[in-house]
């Protein structure tokens, strides 16, 4: 019995990845003939395995093993170099932070310039207007050249602060006539007290000496009469002028000496 088969069926089945015995049965056959009297083998064809890519050294598990432990032994090694250290920063310049503590101070005299001249619009009040509470001036302005920079500092905070306290005061218990003035006083408040942690920052920046803290001032009196109210921001805003003006020149001075 003849079969038909296709022309090259050894090639085709070494292209099939069939070898061995299967392969010489058909290259010792003639092409699309069988032995008589012999029973056709079922020749089972394996297809080739795809190959996997090799796994690394360094992802088995005793090879990551092993590098824990070296890295573990010498942790200067493991850790990733940071950035190289910058140059140390430099300390503020005293002139500078004298400088910032100036213009605090000029825009400080210009906010008290202009409420002084609104009230003296709203409640025109010839003369001159004193409260006892209130510090006196530093220094005359014939003083400045024997100024010395801690003495300077420490009374200018001092004064600033017993001002401060007549501000909160005037606001709090300065009477009706007031009231329209309030957005002013708490602005110049706010100022004041910015001013004083300025100069605070200064005396520590040039290692200042600093010095004791004031005894508790006794509370002020309320004022006797809407009038005596407006007195009193009178003479609280006048002499808070002085003091500011006084501290411009006097800190401009001493700018040269440093």
């Amino acid at each position: 019995m003849r079969e038909r088969g296709g022309p090259g069926g050894a090639d085709w089945l070494a292209g099939a990845g069939v070898g061995g015995a299967a392969g010489g049965w058909a290259a010792g056959e003639p092409a699309g003939r069988s032995p008589r009297g012999a029973r056709r083998r079922r020749v089972p064809v394996r297809l080739p395995r795809p190959r996997c890519a090799p796994v690394s050294a360094s992802l088995r598990p005793g090879v990551c093993c092993l590098v824990l432990v070296a890295l573990s032994l010498w942790p200067d090694r493991a850790a990733a170099p940071g950035p190289p250290p910058g140059p140390p920063r430099a300390s503020p310049d005293p002139r500078a932070e004298l400088d910032s503590a100036v213009l605090l101070t000029r825009s400080l005299l210009a906010d008290t310039r202009q409420l002084a001249a609104q009230l003296r619009d709203k409640f025109p009040a010839d003369g001159d207007h004193n409260l006892d509470s209130l510090p006196t001036l530093a220094m005359s302005a014939g003083a400045l050249g024997a100024l010395q920079l801690p003495g300077v500092l420490t009374r200018l905070r001092a004064d600033l602060f017993s001002y401060l306290r007549h501000v909160q005061w005037l606001r709090r218990a300065g009477g009706p006539s007031l009231r329209t003035l309030e957005p002013e006083l708490g602005a110049l408040q706010a100022r004041l007290d910015r001013l004083l942690r300025r100069l605070q920052l200064l005396m520590s920046r040039l290692a200042l000496p600093q010095a004791p803290p004031d005894p508790p001032a006794p509370p002020l009196a309320p004022p006797a009469s809407a009038w005596g109210g407006i007195r009193a921001a009178h003479a609280i805003l006048g002499g808070l002028h002085l003091t500011l003006d006084w501290a411009v020149r006097g800190l401009l001075l001493l700018k040269t000496r440093l």
